[in-house]
């Protein structure tokens, strides 16, 4: 308690200077024991090396800090007790950024089709996953929480704003939970807005409705774009989801500067041994992970290069190989979910694997909640994870003693198998785009199948 009183007064502090004195600095994940002792020894390595704590979270041994120095990370590295030390971030950025943030309004683009919804329970996705047969039986519990870690939701919705849960809610964006009223909500973007509508979107004869209307929904914001999200944001939101009780996490993005991190690189491997630490605690809490498989359309099983980063500054194509990784995707245990078009066949962007592609949803032209009140259609594996954490929110209402393990068993068993296309074609130019191949576990490209609501809850 006494170092959450410290970071929020340093930050409250930080609030009040001026932007344009603020240098820029770099933000760090510090990997340490886990332990109280343990990280305050890291907190003193951090003030030391002259870097200034953001947040220290003693269950996972992270400390997230800043510095403007450029030798921080060699100097910490070289302290005993510390087991990892990155940057996460390749171009600095102002100390104002750590400050609580106000007033938070949504200034992003309306949605261009808006008026064009169709009526409430009338788009593809509803039929294909069985929904009104599934709400016959639940629409889920208010005991049931999602989270959805993304870039924030309007909760003011007239679709959403009676399953949110404010007291659940919160912003990571700077790696420290801050709570301020309205924190969680978007600035720049309705992804997250659209992610929560999938989920639970209210039955009200109007707009849309989620797969799990009756559950609650939290907002953890991550990041005010799409795919920006960094590792002290995403550190802060599971270890924020698992101790507050949520029941299945949603991950609709692909994190920064890094696509795909890997063990060679200090930065890299330090950011995904902090993200991997809070996924794993969010997992032993009960948490079930699901996320998003990504939209490149490529074999992960055999993908050699990337184009995409560092995202914050300047690309530059780079080899990597198939252990690199992406996050929090592809941490073990995490639900990766393909996308599915209104063909049930894979979404020609979706991302395909033997081991990575968990279910497959309806992911390509997805009707669903935009931030002010509208209503938009989207594309990507970003809308078909919702549709799964959505299906395991049902089963989490219906069975409330099952752990997160027993909910995903049950997500899988109870999906429709999806064989192979033989020719994948979706295009029809004669030439297969992807080739599919039978798993252990169904298909690269559906993995276990299609997720499926009615079964799921035992309908029928």
């Amino acid at each position: 308690m006494r170092r959450a009183i410290l970071v929020t007064a340093l930050l409250l502090g930080l609030a009040a200077t001026p932007a344009a004195a603020d240098p820029l600095v770099m933000p760090h994940v510090v990997v340490t024991h886990a332990g109280p002792l343990h990280t305050w020894w890291a907190e003193r390595t951090v003030e030391k090396a002259g870097g200034t704590v953001v947040a220290s979270y003693p269950q996972i041994g992270v400390v997230v800090a800043y510095t403007a120095k450029d030798d921080f990370a060699a100097k910490v590295r070289r302290t005993p007790g510390i087991d990892a030390v990155g940057a996460t971030r390749t171009a600095k950025i102002p100390k104002e950024f750590f400050a609580p943030r106000k007033d938070v309004r949504y200034t992003g683009p309306g949605s261009p089709n808006s008026g064009l919804v169709p009526p409430e329970g009338t788009a593809w996705d509803v039929p294909a996953l069985h929904l009104p047969e599934a709400h016959q039986v639940t629409e889920g519990s208010k005991r049931t929480v999602v989270g959805v870690l993304d870039v924030g939701v309007d909760d003011t919705h007239p679709d959403l704003k009676n399953t949110f849960d404010p007291k659940s809610s919160v912003s990571c964006l700077s790696g420290w939970a801050d709570r301020s009223p309205g924190a969680w909500r978007p600035t720049l973007d309705g992804h997250g807005t659209h992610v929560a509508g999938t989920i639970a979107a209210a039955r009200d004869g109007k707009g849309v409705v989620g797969v799990a209307p009756g559950t609650r929904i939290a907002a953890v914001k991550l990041a005010e774009l799409d795919d920006t999200e960094t590792a002290e944001s995403m550190v802060c939101g599971f270890v924020w989801a698992a101790e507050h009780g949520f029941a299945v996490t949603n991950n609709s993005y692909r994190s920064i500067p890094w696509r795909y991190n890997c063990d060679d690189q200090p930065d890299q491997a330090a950011a995904k041994l902090a993200v991997g630490r809070a996924v794993a605690y969010a997992q032993r809490r009960n948490v079930l992970v699901v996320a998003s498989a990504g939209n490149a359309g490529i074999d992960l099983d055999t993908r050699s290069v990337d184009r995409d980063s560092p995202a914050d500054s300047t690309p530059v194509e780079r080899r990597i190989d198939p252990t690199c990784t992406r996050l929090p995707h592809e941490l073990p245990g995490v639900v990766g979910t393909g996308a599915l078009d209104e063909k049930l066949l894979k979404a020609s962007f979706s991302n395909y694997s033997a081991s990575r592609i968990s279910v497959a949803a309806p992911g390509a032209r997805v009707w669903s909640t935009w931030p002010n009140g509208e209503y938009r259609s989207a594309s990507g594996t970003s809308m078909a994870a919702p549709h799964a954490s959505g299906v395991a929110a049902l089963i989490a209402s219906r069975h409330p003693s099952w752990g997160a393990e027993r909910i995903k068993r049950a997500l899988f068993d109870t999906a429709t198998p999806l064989p192979c296309p033989n020719p994948y074609d979706p295009n029809g130019d004669g030439t297969p785009d992807a080739v599919c191949r039978e798993t252990h576990a169904g298909t690269t490209f559906y993995g276990h199948g299609l997720v499926d609501a009615a079964s799921a809850v035992g309908a029928g």
